[in-house]
């Protein structure tokens, strides 16, 4: 299901965690969103059908994001939804884009992150939410009405 990670990929993935850990210093750091007992730490990325899929943690959010692999496959204006078909099932995203990355689509799973004591515990809940993310949902039985024992 998911083809291995290049030594590019890990790089970007890599350089995402180093653009995102410097917007917090530059720009997050004083509001009050930002949680400062937590770090940026990108959690479970993977290639997954021509995307980098993965979530990232942040002290002012946690997202599940999708990193394109081709030009032009984020498609659509910055701060737009897009719509894409998972395992789980359809997602809808924000198309973002960030200097050093390029584009991305991102769908929010937590803002702001004062739920979360510690770091230990955000990449615990990043982990569960890419598995979730990638699980294909089980048919549920049809259970029959006014059955008769």
């Amino acid at each position: 299901m998911f083809d291995p990670m290049s030594p590019d990929d890990v790089a970007r993935i890599q350089r995402l965690e180093a653009v995102f850990a410097r917007i917090g210093e530059e720009r997050m750091k004083d509001i009050g969103l930002y949680h400062p007992a937590l770090k940026v730490e990108a959690v479970g990325f993977r290639r997954w059908d021509d995307w980098l899929a993965g979530t990232l943690i942040t002290p002012w959010f946690m997202n599940f994001m999708l990193l394109p692999t081709r030009d032009g496959q984020a498609g659509g204006e910055v701060g737009t939804k897009t719509r894409l078909d998972m395992p789980r099932g359809e997602i809808v995203f924000t198309i973002g884009e960030v200097e050093e990355i390029g584009p991305y689509l991102s769908s929010s799973l937590y803002s702001p992150m004062g739920r979360f004591d510690h770091q230990a515990v955000a990449v615990n809940t990043a982990w569960a939410a890419v598995d979730k993310y990638f699980k294909v949902p089980e048919a549920e039985e049809p259970t029959p009405c006014n059955e008769r024992l």
